[in-house]
């Protein structure tokens, strides 16, 4: 779950930019890794937290900074000037709940996982990438 936690928070930026700008490319990071490397215009920089651990460091000219939510797991807890919010999902797993002032909705994807599925007033788009994996691919308007 970490990944994808560290991947909608990403993500969350691109709401409110063209259709196009919201499609995500994936590719390899530096540790080899198949992770987002860039959405819309605006790539995705990897590097190291204050952990030891390669996570995402910046999207476009955004940093995105680390600590510890209410459990105890460092996690991002703001990129830019936007603070991310945790809390429980209907499962009762400790995710984020919200971006800015955007509420991140959970539910049900095709596949049957209950995953992120809206953020804000945008619908996560969900589908398969070059290596046959079930994963975000974009926003839509709802």
């Amino acid at each position: 779950m970490k990944i994808l936690s560290y991947f909608i928070v990403v993500t969350a930026l691109i709401i409110g930019f063209s259709a196009q700008a919201r499609r995500i490319e994936y590719g390899y990071n530096a540790q080899g890794d198949y992770v987002p490397k860039r959405i819309g215009n605006e790539n995705i920089d990897y590097g190291y937290n204050a952990q030891g651990n390669y996570v995402p460091k910046k999207i476009g000219n955004r940093n995105i900074e680390y600590g510890y939510n209410a459990q105890g797991d460092y996690v991002p807890k703001k990129i830019g000037n936007e603070k991310i919010d945790y809390g429980y999902n209907a499962q009762g797993n400790y995710v984020p709940k919200k971006i800015g002032n955007r509420d991140i909705d959970y539910g049900y994807n095709a596949q049957g996982d209950y995953v992120p599925k809206r953020i804000g007033k945008q619908n996560i788009d969900y589908g398969y990438n070059p290596q046959g994996d079930y994963v975000p691919v974009g926003f839509s308007d709802y």
